[in-house]
This record gives C-alpha cells, structure tokens and sequence, in this order.
C-alpha cells in the first residue's frame, strides 16, 4: 500500500505569465505479509494548468526521516523533473 505526504510546494512564473506548480511528496510503501516493512520514496508532481507530470524515485530507505531531509534540500534548492532522479541518486551516496 502506498500513501502520499505533501513535504512542500513550489510555485514558479513562467515568462508567458503561466505558473508552473510543483509538489514534493514523501512516498511511504507498506510491504511484508501484514505490511510491517515501511519503506520509502519521492514523488514530485508538476502542474501546468491541466498538465499534471510526476516522477518517481522507487523506495530509497526505511528510514523516514532521511527521505525527509533529502525532499526538503530538493524543494529548497528548486529540483524539478528533469534533474530529480540523478540529484537523488548524489543524495543516496552521499547517505552510504
């Protein structure tokens, strides 16, 4: 089972006036026969009036807090779709 939790948004104006929205969830996976195994991810949503774009990372860790972190130093610092997998991937190793 999979739920969602919203970690921050960010709202960027585009030159032609259109707002470009972005969402960063943290992903929580409940696995194992009474789903006592919590693993998790990121998704990022991207808005653009009905344009809706998500990326996913799969699960990163069990550890919820270190996902956490890693969202918010991509929400901080204005990661969006195209560079999010690799930039979490530099996350993760610098994690190990």
């Amino acid at each position: 089972m999979e739920k969602l939790f919203l970690e921050g948004t960010k709202k960027i104006m585009l030159e032609n006036e259109q707002e470009l929205i972005f969402d960063y969830y943290l992903v929580e996976e409940s696995r194992g026969s009474q789903n006592e195994e919590k693993l998790y991810g990121i998704k990022i949503f991207q808005h653009m009036r009905d344009h809706l774009l998500v990326e996913y990372s799969e699960p990163i860790s069990d550890s919820r807090e270190v996902v956490k972190d890693m969202i918010h130093k991509l929400w901080r610092n204005d990661v969006t779709l195209i560079t999010m997998l690799e930039i979490v991937d530099d996350l993760v190793t610098e994690c190990m």
